[in-house]
């Protein structure tokens, strides 16, 4: 074994530790048994309101971390907890009148927020499509594969990408979920890049040429419309021209997306498209590590037009540039990119993960101190990004499949 290998493997047993002896748990104790699902908001000192109300994305983002660590880890009690998601999802979050899902319902299943968005259709394929690689499901496979298709059908434009924002009878609203203030023509990159994870694994799991051949065409809009010259950052914003609009530039997602786009690309089998999403993945890493790496210091989420950053240092951000580090390692060979993964992990276990309550802060200011303000659980806070993290790790060491 190599020297990068050894370390890597390293960085496996301790994801392994992070995700089986503390995420897991958290989240299985997380279970709503009276009113299904999960619960879905919890303070920073660990008071829980059971009566907060659960999101499509919440609860997809559950069912992707159960159903991929029950599959991955031979985890019978994930897969029941996986179980338990996809039947608050299908049950309560799908609107079998109009179709689709509903942005939230209370916390005992009945419509809360009624609106459609793109992105969290995109999270209920994903989960689903993970539940069906899980347990074998032919519901979930199927829903997936429906829910693909009325996206295609409400939500894609001949040439500017997908519309996000619908109200319920999918009729196009403002984009007030992730574009508050811009009207409803605006094209989020995240909306569109978690679009294009969720197509890399409805097509990873059907094999089916019209879930590649949107995979590729999303893929392509990304290279080409939402990164600016030569990958140096996204735009997180277009308008209805697929023109850039001003705005602070994340590191955080350029990070996520290095590795996301190389993932598409390797399901896609486009040796052309491979060749442009491997250029692009070096750049968006080497660009955002310049900007947004802080050595023991964490990394940052995004700076303002004029040069100014975010100083907190917030739990996704992190998780995202220990993947996207480890890609660009293994991709480019550069052992440099391996020990800021190795520096950024030693940083998650000292800071960010609660010894105390379990899980991770939501944030921490420069010196590591957590944001007592922010809570442990909250309709964007669950696990998807720190046990997807952990998985990734995993998988590339060689620890799982």
């Amino acid at each position: 074994m190599s020297d990068g290998q050894s370390r890597l493997a390293a960085l496996g047993r301790a994801a392994s530790d992070a995700l089986e002896n503390d995420l897991l748990p958290f989240w299985h104790r997380m279970e709503d048994r009276a009113h299904g699902g999960h619960f879905a908001a919890m303070s920073h000192a660990g008071v829980l309101d059971r009566r907060a109300p659960k999101s499509t994305v919440f609860v997809a983002r559950i069912l992707w971390t159960m159903s991929e660590a029950g599959r991955s880890l031979g985890s019978a009690s994930s897969i029941e907890q996986a179980r338990h998601a996809a039947r608050f999802l299908l049950d309560r979050l799908r609107d079998r009148e109009s179709g689709g899902f509903f942005w939230s319902v209370t916390h005992d299943g009945r419509p809360h927020e009624t609106d459609k968005h793109l992105y969290a259709h995109a999270f209920a394929i994903y989960g689903l499509s993970a539940f069906a690689a899980a347990t074998g499901s032919a519901e979930a496979h199927d829903v997936a594969a429906e829910t693909f298709a009325l996206i295609e059908d409400r939500t894609r434009t001949a040439r500017s990408g997908y519309r996000e924002a619908f109200d319920r009878m999918w009729l196009a609203t403002d984009n007030r979920r992730l574009a508050a203030g811009r009207g409803g023509g605006v094209r989020t990159m995240n909306s569109h890049l978690h679009l294009m994870e969720a197509y890399t694994a409805l097509a990873a799991l059907t094999g089916a040429e019209s879930h590649r051949a949107a995979l590729a065409d999303c893929l392509d809009l990304i290279l080409r419309r939402f990164l600016a010259p030569g990958a140096t950052h996204a735009y997180a914003m277009l308008d209805d021209r697929l023109t850039p609009l001003p705005g602070p530039i994340s590191m955080g997602h350029d990070i996520e997306t290095a590795w996301l786009i190389d993932a598409a690309a390797d399901v896609i089998g486009d040796a052309a498209l491979s060749e442009r999403a491997r250029s692009a993945s070096n750049a968006l890493a080497r660009n955002a590590s310049e900007f947004g790496y802080c050595g023991a210091r964490g990394f940052l989420t995004e700076r303002a037009m004029d040069g100014t950053v975010d100083p907190w240092r917030v739990w996704w951000v992190q998780a995202e540039a220990v993947v996207g580090f480890v890609n660009a390692f293994q991709r480019t060979g550069d052992e440099a990119m391996l020990a800021r993964a190795e520096i950024l992990w030693d940083y998650i276990e000292g800071v960010m993960r609660d010894r105390r309550l379990g899980e991770w802060h939501w944030r921490v200011d420069a010196a590591g101190r957590p944001d007592p303000k922010k809570p442990k659980v909250e309709p964007w806070k669950e696990p998807y990004h720190q046990a997807r993290a952990c998985l990734e790790l995993m998988r590339r060491s060689g620890r799982i499949r």
